[in-house]
């Protein structure tokens, strides 16, 4: 009997790991960094249904800044020329800033707010596809160093099969 199961555990695992997408990204804004997606494919009707996680910091003069998000999104393939397809993803983003003044002063403001993201994802070469996006975290003002509370990204990733 178990010699049986090992291989059965085996196959099953493989064929669910062959549904599962891995998408590293690079983020240019108002701060830089990286993020990433874990997805699995052709989940609940849509292309893809994937998790998303980044982090993005600056550091300006005396600031000190970073923006995290945790995101849930989705990916559908676009019917009418199927040339790409389209992500949406919403959720959580979290600020953390730091202001050093000259004497000796520290300011630490942390804040929580709705972040959203939208990408087009192109499949150029099966089976890795590439991804350019917009997101953007808001957050109130008066809770952060930011001059708008707004902090807009850009980036760039693929997309892995695994």
């Amino acid at each position: 009997m178990k010699k049986y199961l090992f291989p059965l555990v085996f196959i099953a695992g493989t064929s669910f790991a062959s549904d599962i997408h891995f998408s590293p990204d690079f983020k240019v804004g108002t701060q830089m960094g990286i993020g990433v997606q874990v997805g699995v494919e052709d989940a609940m009707g849509f292309e893809a249904v994937y998790g998303s996680f980044g982090i993005a910091n600056s550091y300006w003069f005396s600031d000190k800044e970073s923006v995290k998000h945790y995101r849930v999104g989705v990916q559908y393939l676009e019917k009418k020329h199927q040339a790409y397809s389209v992500q949406l993803e919403a959720g959580i983003a979290e600020y953390r800033g730091t202001r050093n003044y000259y004497s000796r002063y520290r300011e630490d403001l942390k804040a929580y707010g709705p972040s959203v993201g939208a990408a087009l994802v192109f499949d150029y070469n099966l089976p890795i596809k590439v991804r350019y996006g917009l997101e953007m975290g808001y957050f109130r003002h008066q809770e952060t160093f930011l001059p708008s509370g707004l902090s807009p990204q850009l980036n760039v990733g693929v997309i892995l099969p695994l």
